[in-house]
This record gives C-alpha cells, structure tokens and sequence, in this order.
C-alpha cells in the first residue's frame, strides 16, 4: 500500500476512535456517573455502565496505538519540522551577527 493511503487510513481511524473515545466518556460522566449507585443505572444508550467502560478502555488503547503508528509513518516530516526550527533560528543569529 502507498504510504500517504497509509497515512490517510491511519488518520481516519483515529479520527473515528477519538469520536467513539469522546462520546464513551461522556456517556460514563454524563448519564453513568460513578457512585454507589452506579451499576444500578439499567440498560442507556445500548449498553450498561461496564460495557461502556470495556468500549472506553478498549478505545483508548487502539488510539494509543494508532497515535504510535501515525507518529512512526510521519517521523521523517516530524525531524525535518525540527530540523528547520533550529535551523532558521541559528541563519537568522548569523544574518544579525549574534555568532
């Protein structure tokens, strides 16, 4: 596979999982707070208060893991960004000369 298709199918899948990631937690906050009554709460929004922890949980490994990946696909941008910062800021200290 090319690797900018990589790249975009790497971002839509985070994109999805922090949509999912989002609307678990606040489902968990917002209509499942925790407390001693918080198993008590029945079946909300398709599932209980510990299926919903269980999507919470599993979503926010796979979003580590695609953030791991998106970082890896995209390191040599990420150095040559760096690289340029400090570049730029040691041409401009020569052009004022400040050596």
């Amino acid at each position: 596979m090319e690797t900018n298709k990589k790249k975009l199918l790497v971002d839509i899948i985070l994109f999805i999982d922090f949509i999912i990631l989002a609307f678990s937690g606040f489902v968990l906050k917002k209509v499942y707070p925790a407390g001693e009554n918080s198993g008590r709460a029945g079946v909300l929004f398709l599932f209980d208060r510990f299926q919903w922890l269980k999507i919470h949980d599993i979503t926010a490994i796979l979003i580590i893991v695609f953030l791991l990946i998106h970082l890896f696909l995209n390191w040599n941008w990420i150095k040559c960004m760096v690289k340029g910062l400090f570049k730029s800021k040691t041409n401009n200290n020569l052009e004022n000369g400040n050596k």
